[in-house]
């Protein structure tokens, strides 16, 4: 376990603890079982830049195994893939990419629909479905040397990487023209009151303003700028090198957002009281978060799921079982819900099974 003392994005040393919680589990991946790993879900808030991040950090080569690259390719993803291949196709005539933890390549395949391009894969080891013609090297971007690199995409994975303030040091020295970046909206993540803005895979917080300050601090500046509002909300951004680039303002946010995101709102849910035959819905890192929190867990009979890749299997840390909403009497059975974006799209398919079916949304 590694313990952060600079700030992720300022490097700043002085930090405010917002709150911690032991033995939470280091993934949200359904393949628990006897050997589950815990850590210290340690939350901090940096005084200097107002950047909300995680203390302790688990190892990225368990974080990040064969069990985590899994993709389903659901419809969302594949809408928000669309348009930001639109974003990056409108904002670039460049042929030749390098893209950071590709994963299958669902971002590749779309691209390379529409234009002939030369394409590259930057990850600590190549997932085996990845296109046979993609160019693949293995390393650690953050270590990187991007010397010769024209133009870099990250989808959704600026918000893993532990030190993104010396990944984007490693871009400016290398002089890489255009980074393309599509990111959560952690802005939204924060106002909605979710308790995954966070956690151990995103282990800062890098919304609209502390993208904009680190990108600057480091010769960047934000050429284009689109708000995806799809199911999967991001952030896309085009950043530019440009020598002439002066340090935007600090970011700031008020730490009584944080503290009633991760004091009170946690209070609330640990008074909860759970019916008997219970459900929580979905499972991955919402339901995983609620099931940590709540007090009658004798009361879960488990999670249900729509994803085929995680039904029948253990939701990681919990020791519950992952099920397919098709197998379960709703007639007798209360559902837990996460408060999440998916939340219309889950309701509609749940009354669709059962038009009386009990749910609480958290």
């Amino acid at each position: 376990m590694e313990e952060r003392t600079n700030c992720a994005i300022c490097e700043s040393t002085e930090f405010d603890k917002i709150n911690n919680f032991l033995n939470f589990p280091i993934t949200s991946a359904c393949n628990g079982g006897n050997n589950d790993l815990f850590y210290n879900y340690y939350i901090t808030l940096c005084k200097k830049c107002c950047c909300l991040q995680l203390k302790y950090l688990v190892d990225p080569s368990i974080l990040y195994s064969s069990s985590y690259m899994i993709s389903t390719f659901s419809p969302a993803w594949l809408a928000h893939n669309t348009h930001f291949t639109e974003f990056i196709l409108q904002n670039t005539n460049n042929t030749s990419f390098l893209e950071i933890g590709a994963n299958k390549g669902g971002l590749y395949n779309i691209i390379s629909s529409r234009k002939n391009i030369d394409y590259t894969v930057l990850d600590m080891y190549r997932e085996p479905d990845l296109p046979s013609d993609v160019r693949f090297l293995e390393g650690n971007c953050e270590t990187f040397d991007f010397t010769g690199i024209t133009t870099v995409i990250l989808s959704h994975v600026f918000e893993h990487l532990f030190c993104p303030n010396k990944f984007v040091k490693g871009l400016c020295k290398a002089k890489v023209k255009d980074i393309f970046i599509s990111n959560p909206d952690f802005d939204f993540l924060l106002e909605s009151k979710y308790l995954n803005t966070v956690y151990s895979q995103h282990t800062y917080y890098c919304g609209f303003d502390h993208l904009i300050y680190l990108f600057s601090l480091n010769k960047y500046r934000c050429e284009s700028f689109y708000k995806y509002k799809g199911t999967v909300k991001s952030l896309m951004f085009k950043f530019t090198y440009d020598p002439l680039v002066l340090p935007k303002a600090l970011p700031y946010i008020d730490k009584s957002i944080f503290t009633d995101l991760y004091i009170n709102r946690v209070k609330y849910i640990e008074t909860l009281e759970i019916p008997k035959n219970t459900v929580i819905c979905p499972s991955g890192i919402y339901g995983q978060y609620l099931y940590y929190f709540i007090k009658d867990k004798e009361n879960i009979l488990g999670f249900i799921d729509n994803d085929t890749q995680r039904q029948n299997n253990k939701l990681y840390g919990t020791g519950k079982t992952v099920f397919s909403p098709n197998d379960i009497d709703f007639t007798s059975t209360h559902v837990l819900l996460c408060d999440s974006y998916y939340n219309n799209e889950i309701i509609a398919g749940l009354k669709a099974l059962c038009p009386s079916v009990q749910i609480t949304i958290v």
